[in-house]
This record gives structure tokens, C-alpha cells and sequence, in this order.
């Protein structure tokens, strides 16, 4: 699978997980796995935590996996505290699930979505923690939770598109791909990077002849 070599890019509500780290320090969640424009949230509330990375001796001015994990820690506290009140707020548990996603703490990240989940079924929320289960390994879980976002909201372009990198580059299945990033088109004629993903498809058309699973050197994406 591609993803232990190197994360594909991935869409998801308005940030890039790869910028994680800065999401932190501006207080705003990641939420961009490769198409959408930047859009500040709030989920994560705004804290001091650059001073505090900065003293614990950050190289280049980016925080390191331990850095990354106490501003984590730090943000998610006061919503811990919060969620002792009241267990079974689904938004809050899904923001908690956010702030640990965001500093890829993604073990903490998996029970508080899952919870979220169980008190309210929300397809956005499926979308993020979808990748979490990605980052995790666990591809097949990904794509089945990943389906259930697209039954709740089947034109979504965020979770078509998702659907398809999880196909392709999990699971090597260029047909599955091709169907998620068709049904994208389908339903978002429109969408800015409709011809990104038509080039995807025409890339993986060329490897329909090779079987699901078959370890391949392109389309590099």
C-alpha cells in the first residue's frame, strides 16, 4: 500500500493535514486533504500555545511529534472538561476527535469520532474519521466508513473524491476509483477541480486491466 511509503492527498472540510502543525498555532483545524481552499473554523479553540513550542526547541519553526502532542493536549483539556458535563455531545466529542487528528495523534483521534458517531450519525464526521483509519492502517475500514458518509450524502464531492483515492491508492483498485471520481463528475459538473479528476480517471483506466491489489508505479498522485 502507497500509504507507508508516502500519505496521498486527501479532501476533506476547508485545511491541508499536512500543514497540521500551523493549523495548531492559528488556532483553526485541519480540514483540506487536496482540493479546497483554506476557510478558517473553530473548532479548535484558540490557544498560546506558539510560545510554549518555541521554548521546547523547535527546529525551523515547526513543532515536533512531542510538541505536536502537548498543544494537542493543552487544546483538548478545557473540551474534556466540558464533555465530563455532558458525555453524549456528539459535536464536542467530534471536535475533540479534531484537535488530536490535527497533531496526526490519530490512536486519541479514532474513539472520540467513533463516539460522535454513536450518539449521531454525521457524514462529515464519517469523512474525517475515515482518514483516520487510513492513517492507521486500516484501509478497509476506511472505505466502509467512507460509503456510509456517501449514503448520508451521495453528491458530496468531498467524500467521492476521498472514496476514490482510498480505492486507488489503498486498495489498488483502479474500477472502484474510476466509479467514485464518475459519480464526482456526475454530481459536480462544476466543481474548480472537476479536470484534476477527470486526468485521474483517464490515469486510471490505463491499469483496469491489472488486477486490485497489484503494486504499480503510477499515476503518481
Amino acid at each position: 500500500m502507497e500509504a507507508s511509503e508516502r500519505q496521498p492527498k486527501f479532501w476533506s472540510n476547508g485545511q491541508t493535514y499536512t500543514t497540521a502543525a500551523i493549523c495548531l498555532f492559528l488556532g483553526v483545524i485541519a480540514g483540506y486533504l487536496l482540493h479546497s481552499p483554506v476557510q478558517a473554523m473553530s473548532s479548535v479553540p484558540a490557544t498560546a500555545v506558539a510560545p510554549q513550542a518555541a521554548s521546547s526547541g523547535m527546529k525551523g519553526g515547526m513543532p515536533s511529534p512531542d510538541d505536536m502532542k502537548h498543544m494537542a493536549d493543552q487544546q483538548v483539556a478545557p473540551l474534556l472538561v466540558e464533555l465530563q458535563k455532558n458525555p453524549r455531545n456528539a459535536e464536542l466529542l467530534a471536535k475533540i476527535g479534531r484537535s488530536y487528528m490535527a497533531a496526526q495523534q490519530y490512536p486519541k483521534a479514532q474513539p472520540y469520532y467513533e463516539q460522535s458517531l454513536a450518539v449521531k450519525a454525521n457524514p462529515d464526521t464519517m469523512n474525517e474519521l475515515s482518514f483516520v483509519y487510513y492513517s492507521l492502517g486500516d484501509v478497509d475500514k476506511a472505505i466502509e466508513t467512507l460509503n456510509h458518509a456517501v449514503k448520508l450524502d451521495s453528491t458530496n464531492p468531498k467524500y467521492l473524491f476521498n472514496l476514490g483515492m482510498f480505492e486507488w491508492h489503498g486498495k489498488s483498485d483502479p474500477k472502484a476509483a474510476i466509479a467514485a471520481w464518475q459519480s464526482f463528475v456526475k454530481a459536480n459538473p462544476n466543481d474548480p477541480k472537476r479536470a484534476q479528476v477527470e486526468q485521474m480517471i483517464a490515469q486510471a483506466k490505463q491499469h483496469l486491466t491489472i488486477a486490485p491489489g497489484t503494486k504499480t508505479d503510477k499515476p503518481a498522485m
